[in-house]
């Protein structure tokens, strides 16, 4: 490995983690320097977090709770994950009382430890748990069916705990946005952890800590709640034992090579997921009585997954497939599942895909495969609500008009090309969809200005995020600045200019903003960004597609960007060694990712010269490169 760290003064070290308490005690003995990976905080930083999670940043704790506080952090000894979690309990309290906080001390162990071992610490996060109320149980138990350190987008997961019936549809409300609300009180929680965001407020997908999942799989066990198999032999131990098996999660490994049959004991599933290849294949018609079913693997190219009989299965309601080297053989009728709400099929061509698809009474979420158009007669699925199209090119006319009359439609996404002569049947039905949120675009970039963009007959007020990668437009449009509620722009443009940067920089709510400049130009002077202009703006990210780079045509004046914490350039082969102006103005300035595309010894360059710029920064921001 010395090959990769180079015999400098830069500090380089390798940091190995294990929660295998043996291997730590050898590697500590053999190694002067290590140390174990839970290192404890010291007393002061401790009692920083501790008090920053419970009453928020800058503020103390209350003399008449000093003496308790000081307690849980003596049981949290240091460890980061507990006094986050401990201190996400308290926060959640109705009151911050003595006696409530007194109360939730003494649901510990009475045993006080210096050096909290695992079960100390599983303590602290069983009680985090059994203080959830009895809504949010399951739904963070459910998180068991995901393997250890995969990420878990929100909507997927919203979706399942919908289609198991763990969301109350109290007072008409949406159930999704509910749902929604359960995931960010777990998040709140600290029981699982965000992984991509827009912005601090808007978790796109999250992670469950190692230890936490322990603790799900663990609780799971006790009230048969999930049944976690790696192997065939673990599927026969559980009909070994005669459980009817709720839910079934196959993680297999590697080295799982052997067939294996599933038994009549596993009739009683109402979900099932697969996490990888595997030879222990359950035949889906004995799940009778299944709700949710999910396909996460990579299969070998060309390989099949025949799911002709998921039509007998009549209660079905979430539907996924990613098996994007798969061939996936879908019923050529569907309609009688009639509880079905989410069909997504993300994989390559399929020889037939069910044609009354559009008959589905509940379908809200519809996830094409790849070589497939729009479903002929779309205008027909009223209830959908979310709608992700690989070939959209592939579709008929007819049917991208009839996308207009799809009012409940939220969430619209694109794949390929899309040819200029359905942009404006595309753009006249997006402009009927008062109720998007989210309009995606992505695939290989077009050579033809999307000239009809700026002539959209009604503009989606509500819209929150737009991706319009593949479109190549010459200006930002006008009516972009009267999106309100806009919170994510990325875009595809020309030329970049202080007219262009005006026109987003009043947005109120946008915090993500990507431009991809295909003209990098000096004839139109430089960009300014305006003082006052991106009032709430944390991740700034300027891309080129000529030989040139962005770095030159940007200035930030004094009092822009005031909340701007993450800037993304992208470096050339023609940098000249420029930088961007102003850029001591971005107060809260916090990390810097430099694109390079150019040799090595240009690379050094940039590094150097950015890495100056920050040391001089008030904040001192961090510099990653990335090639």
């Amino acid at each position: 490995m010395s090959c990769i760290f180079p015999d400098v003064a830069n500090a380089s070290r390798v940091i190995l983690t294990t929660r295998v308490n043996d291997v730590a005690i050898w590697a500590c003995h053999n190694d002067r320097e290590c140390v174990y990976r839970m290192r404890p905080l010291k007393e002061q930083d401790s009692r920083m977090l501790f008090c920053n999670r419970v009453f928020g940043s800058g503020y103390a704790c209350p003399p008449q709770l000093k003496e308790v506080s000081a307690e849980f952090l003596k049981k949290c000894g240091g460890l980061p994950l507990a006094i986050i979690t401990i201190a996400s309990l308290l926060a959640s309290c109705q009151s911050r009382s003595k006696d409530e906080w007194q109360s939730i001390r003494n649901s510990l162990r009475a045993k006080f430890a210096s050096t909290p071992t695992m079960i100390e610490v599983r303590s602290i996060l069983n009680l985090s748990y059994m203080h959830l109320p009895l809504h949010l149980r399951p739904c963070l138990l459910y998180l068991g069916m995901y393997p250890e350190d995969h990420e878990i987008m929100m909507r997927d997961l919203v979706l399942q705990w919908v289609a198991e019936g763990f969301v109350s549809n109290s007072h008409g409300s949406d159930m999704e946005g509910v749902a929604k609300s359960y995931f960010n009180e777990l998040i709140n929680r600290s029981l699982i952890q965000p992984e991509k965001r827009i912005g601090n407020e808007v978790v796109e997908s999250c992670k469950v800590h190692d230890m936490m999942l322990d603790l799900i799989i663990m609780k799971c066990a006790e009230e048969n709640f999930i049944s976690v198999a790696y192997n065939c032999e673990d599927v026969a131990r559980m009909h070994a034992f005669k459980h009817k098996v709720r839910r079934l999660s196959l993680n297999p490994s590697a080295k799982d090579a052997t067939s294996g049959i599933f038994h009549t004991s596993m009739s009683q599933v109402r979900s099932f997921s697969q996490f990888g290849e595997s030879k222990c294949q359950p035949p889906l018609s004995l799940f009778k009585y299944l709700r949710v079913l999910v396909y996460e693997f990579s299969y070998k190219r060309g390989t099949t997954l025949d799911l002709t009989c998921i039509c007998q299965l009549f209660q079905l309601r979430y539907l996924k497939v990613v098996a994007f080297q798969c061939i996936v053989h879908l019923p050529t009728k569907i309609q009688e599942l009639v509880h079905l709400e989410t069909m997504q099929i993300a994989s390559r061509p399929t020889q037939n895909f069910p044609s009354d698809t559009i008959f589905l009474p509940r379908l809200s979420q519809l996830t094409l495969p790849k070589g497939i158009g729009l479903p002929q007669g779309i205008k027909s699925i009223k209830s959908l609500r979310a709608l992700d199209c690989f070939d959209i090119g592939k579709s008929l006319l007819e049917d991208i008009d009839g996308l207009g009359e799809l009012t409940n439609l939220r969430i619209l996404m694109f794949h390929g090309k899309v040819e200029v002569e359905v942009f404006d049947a595309l753009l006249s039905s997006i402009g009927k969809l008062s109720n998007l949120r989210v309009l995606i675009v992505h695939g290989e970039s077009s050579k033809h200005y999307c000239d009809v963009i700026y002539s959209l007959p009604n503009s989606p007020l509500h819209i929150e995020k737009i991706y319009l990668r593949a479109w190549l437009l010459k200006r930002i449009p006008n009516w972009i600045g009267d999106l309100h509620c806009l919170g994510s722009l990325s875009l595809t443009i020309e030329l970049l200019s202080t007219d262009e940067v005006y026109v987003v920089g009043k947005l109120p709510s946008l915090v993500q903003l990507y431009l991809w400049v295909t003209n990098i130009t000096k004839d139109i002077g430089v960009a300014i960004v305006r003082t006052g202009l991106f009032p709430i703006l944390e991740d700034l990210r300027l891309f080129s597609e000529d030989n040139d780079d962005t770095t030159i045509c940007v200035e930030f004046e004094a009092g822009a960007m005031s909340n701007l914490r993450l800037l993304g350039l992208e470096i050339c082969d023609k940098w000249d060694g420029a930088m961007p102006l102003g850029m001591e103005h971005l107060l809260a300035l916090e990390h810097i990712r430099i694109g390079v595309r150019s040799s090595v010894h240009k690379r050094h360059d940039v590094e150097t010269a950015f890495r100056t710029a920050a040391d001089v920064h008030p904040k001192r921001p961090s510099i990653t490169m990335f090639a």
